[in-house]
Order: C-alpha cells, then sequence, then structure tokens
C-alpha cells in the first residue's frame, strides 16, 4: 500500500510494473509482476484499491485511507480512540515519533472527523478536552533542522532489514560533500532535538554518529550485514555515554545552590549517591557524576546560584571562566 499513489491526495496512479518497481525500495525478498497483480487484484476486490485501465496496461493507486485501515476504522471508532489518537498527533512533539505517526495521517484524520460529529454533551466534552491540554518543555526552545521524511524512512527501513546503508553525508566541516559510503545501521537516537544514526563502517571498530538532518542521500543496498552480536544501543547511549560529549569520567562533585536554584534536586537527583544538605548559605549537594560537556553546560545555566566547592579542577575551570566572562562584560560596557 505504501507503493500505491493516493487517491485521497489526487495522486494519479500507476502500471503495474511502475508499482514493482517501487516496492523494489521497500522489500528485500521482492515478489515477481504478476505475483504484485494478483495482490493488487485482491485489494481491489477488498476494496482498498481502484484500478483503471490504459490500452493493455493496468493503472493502480489506493482509495483514501491508510491501507484499508481508516477506512475501516470510520464505521468503528470510538470517541476514546479518537481522542487517544488525536492526542498522539497533538503532543508528538520529538522528531522520531513524529515521522513514524505520519504512516498514522489518515488514522488521524478519520479521528478527526470522528470528534468534530457532535451530538450529544458527552461527545461535546471529547472535542474539547484536547484544548485543555498543553505540553511544554523546561528548555530554552530552539529551532532544530528536520530531518526529511525520505531519509527517515530509507534509514528507518535498513536497521529494520539489517541491510548496508549507503548515504552521502554532509558534516559542518564539509558542507558540501557529494560521495556516498557504506555504513552498517545499529540503531537511531534522538537527542535534544536532534535525530542520530549510530552506525558502523567495514573496518572500523567503533560505531560512529551520523546526524539525519545532514544527509543529502540515503538509500538502501540489496547487501544485509552480520548485525554485532555484542552490540546494545542502550548500553552505547546509557554506559558509554556516548551523547554526553567528551566524556572525561566520573567525579565526585560538591555543589551549593542559592536562592532555591537546586531545590529541583530534592525530587529528581543528580545522581543514585546524591546527598544534600540544607545550610544557611544555601543547599549543599554532592554526588557522583560523569564529567563531561554536557555537566558544564549544565551547571553554566545556573550563573551565580551555583559554586562548585569540589573537585578543585572543575571549580577552578569555571573560575577562569567567570573572569573572563566578567572582563569581556565589564570591557563592552565601557
Amino acid at each position: 500500500m505504501q507503493a500505491l499513489p493516493d487517491a485521497a491526495r489526487g495522486e494519479d496512479p500507476i502500471k503495474t510494473t511502475d508499482v514493482h518497481r517501487r516496492l523494489s525500495g521497500f522489500l528485500v525478498d521482492l515478489p515477481v509482476v504478476k505475483t504484485v497483480q494478483r495482490r493488487l487484484e485482491r485489494l481491489e476486490g477488498d476494496g482498498l484499491v481502484e484500478s483503471k485501465k490504459k490500452g493493455s496496461a493496468l493503472y493502480w493507486r489506493k482509495l483514501p485511507g491508510a491501507s484499508g485501515l481508516a477506512a475501516r476504522a470510520a464505521g468503528v471508532m470510538s470517541h476514546d480512540e479518537a481522542l487517544a489518537l488525536q492526542t498522539l498527533r497533538r503532543f508528538s512533539s520529538r522528531q522520531i515519533p513524529s515521522l513514524v505517526a505520519e504512516t498514522l495521517s489518515p488514522l488521524f484524520d478519520v479521528a478527526g472527523k470522528r470528534l468534530a460529529a457532535v451530538n450529544t454533551e458527552g461527545e461535546r466534552r471529547y472535542r474539547k478536552w484536547i484544548d485543555k491540554v498543553e505540553v511544554e518543555s523546561g528548555n530554552f526552545s530552539l529551532q532544530y533542522p528536520v530531518v526529511e521524511a525520505e531519509i527517515f524512512e530509507v534509514v528507518s527501513r535498513a536497521l529494520f532489514y539489517e541491510q548496508q546503508l549507503e548515504v552521502v553525508y554532509q558534516p559542518r566541516t564539509n558542507v558540501d560533500n557529494n560521495k556516498a559510503k557504506v555504513v552498517y545501521p545499529l540503531g537511531l537516537v534522538e537527542v535534544s532535538g536532534l535525530v542520530y544514526l549510530v552506525a558502523s563502517m567495514p573496518r572500523y571498530p567503533n560505531p560512529a554518529l551520523y546526524r539525519l538532518d545532514r544527509m543529502s542521500h540515503a538509500a538502501m543496498l540489496p547487501n544485509p550485514f552480520a548485525y554485532p552480536r555484542g552490540f546494545r544501543l542502550s548500553a552505547y547511549v546509557r554506559e558509554q555515554r556516548q551523547f554526553d560529549f567528551m566524556v572525561e569520567g566520573d567525579i565526585f562533585v560538591k555543589l551549593r545552590f542559592r536562592n532555591g536554584a537546586g531545590n529541583h534536586l530534592l525530587e529528581a537527583p543528580l545522581s543514585s549517591d546524591q546527598e544534600v544538605t540544607q545550610a544557611d548559605s544555601g543547599l549543599d549537594v554532592c554526588g557522583t557524576v560523569l564529567l563531561s560537556q554536557r555537566l558544564r553546560w549544565w551547571l553554566r545555566a545556573f550563573g551565580p546560584n551555583v559554586e562548585v566547592l569540589a573537585p578543585a579542577s572543575l571549580r577552578d575551570e569555571l573560575a577562569r571562566e567567570a573572569q573572563a566572562l566578567a572582563a569581556m562584560y565589564r570591557k563592552n560596557a565601557g
């Protein structure tokens, strides 16, 4: 169904051979054209696709609906189900859920029409509820680059089938690159609005990170690869801390927060061994954390409302930064 044009979008039907050609981008084990023809005829019999004959060739497109699921759901979808789908659509703010949810777009449309059809007071409450809930990020909002849906689809498919992936990657240091490379996709990770592909390469032992928005081309190759048995994406992300940026190892920190800046740590500890002491001068917090650029960014965000008491090396580093910052502002103010 994904290979067929959509009548709901006004797309023109295509020949059986063109459907077969499109399927080569979706399937590893591609059936022959005659098999595709027979399956299309069965789908037409089920009322899910339509055909038009031009000369000796049949042209096909799917009827409005997501593989027929939306068409079937329209008559049986409850208000609870419609509300759940509309909530999913409304609050899929992160890129990976949003890109995956595009597959459900026709179902979302059905849900919207279901909620719009108000016949009773109870149904009116369902329609209004979606406007009574909001989600707001606690972080400063940045406009992150958007991943192209086609790139995400190809990368996801290669990851699912464990097939080699050809990409043209344009890092910040080489934005005009047009040379393709072959990688072995191992996982997808979203970090702070950016989507990364974790992938290995032939003859390189360690995986590397590739931002999907920096890919100008992606194609799934017919060649499979052996997914490494010892690799676990969760371990790569959480244990090796590959997304903490320039990891330097564990340290035991002692921090003094002022003006209530660290009160949230009473409910959301910074480490499993956190200890907290309330003092007249503020809130003293200590614990074992990973020294990284992310930790430094977090500390800098508190400005003068946090003081690093230990370790001495981190305290001295931030003190030098504070002196340089103060000197810069004094110079510009003069």
